[in-house]
């Protein structure tokens, strides 16, 4: 079962309301992953039902957020809106192609990922005070520490990556996603995956918790939205890092790059115990 009680925030209302939406976006999931089928109906249905969802539960969770005098109420009501309007971007690029497969795919891996980070991560902070860097932290060590704590990597005792210098994982196929940086600083930053990171990343967040057993061909539309969502929360965290309160929903959009865009200025290696990444950045 994709939801459990380690997800509860010990506000009934609102626990049911996750729980309910888990069960919805589970069921569209197991449609695609495990069967690669799904009805235009179901499809349909799930997005009705994301609206009123989006209106009564985020009523509810930001009224009780206000309600504690919850400091992290303005940033939590950003990812909502952020949510309402990929939910909408979605619908609108479904419908123009008839709800083709692809993007229905990219539609169901996106809410996948957004859920899970949101309710096992952000929602398990409402009430609680944010612990806040000191700011000496370099840019470099602010995005791959973001990376390592949305992928639920350790860091060593003293609060620094890991780095390493050789690895002998080759990257030639792999997955890079980038971003460029729009407030407080300016530049671009590319994760890179290797293809079995990859696939260990998906098992470890994902497809364990579902309970099914990924296709093992190569990454597919559902995957790779998967991955983007991924990316997007680790660079709307490294965003809070950098103390940027407000920010327009574009400016956290990442999308996979080609293989000549990824030539950033610094790169970075480290092992994650489930594979090597490297976080090659360009900032000015």
């Amino acid at each position: 079962m994709f939801w459990r009680d380690s997800l509860k925030i010990g506000v009934e209302r609102i626990d049911e309301q996750h729980e309910m939406l888990f069960s919805k976006v589970h069921e569209l999931a197991i449609d695609l992953i495990h069967t690669g089928e799904y009805k235009r109906e179901k499809i349909i249905s799930t997005i009705l039902f994301l609206k009123e969802y989006a209106v009564i539960h985020f009523a509810d969770e930001e009224a009780y957020q206000i309600s504690i005098n919850d400091k992290n109420y303005k940033q939590h009501k950003q990812l909502h809106e952020n949510f309402i309007a990929t939910v909408l971007k979605h619908e609108a690029i479904m419908a123009a192609s008839d709800f083709a497969q692809k993007d229905v795919s990219k539609f169901a891996g996106t809410l996948l990922a957004w859920l899970t980070y949101h309710v096992s991560d952000v929602d398990q902070k409402i009430g609680k005070i944010a612990e806040d860097a000191e700011g000496t932290d370099s840019h470099a060590d602010i995005i791959c520490g973001c990376f390592c704590d949305v992928i639920g990597v350790e860091i060593d005792n003293k609060g620094a990556i890991a780095k390493i210098k050789e690895h002998d994982e080759t990257f030639d196929n792999s997955i890079k996603i980038k971003h460029s940086f729009t407030h407080v600083v300016e530049g671009t930053v590319i994760f890179d995956f290797s293809i079995s990171f990859v696939r260990e990343l998906l098992n470890k967040l994902f497809y364990s918790i579902i309970g099914i057993s990924p296709n093992e061909a190569e990454i597919d539309d559902f995957e790779k939205s998967l991955l983007l969502q991924i990316a997007t929360t680790i660079i709307e965290n490294i965003y809070r890092r950098l103390h940027v309160d407000e920010y327009e929903f574009s400016d956290a959009e990442v999308f996979i790059a080609e293989a000549d865009e990824a030539k950033p200025n610094e790169r970075i290696a480290f092992d994650t115990g489930i594979g090597i990444v490297e976080v090659g950045f360009t900032i000015t």
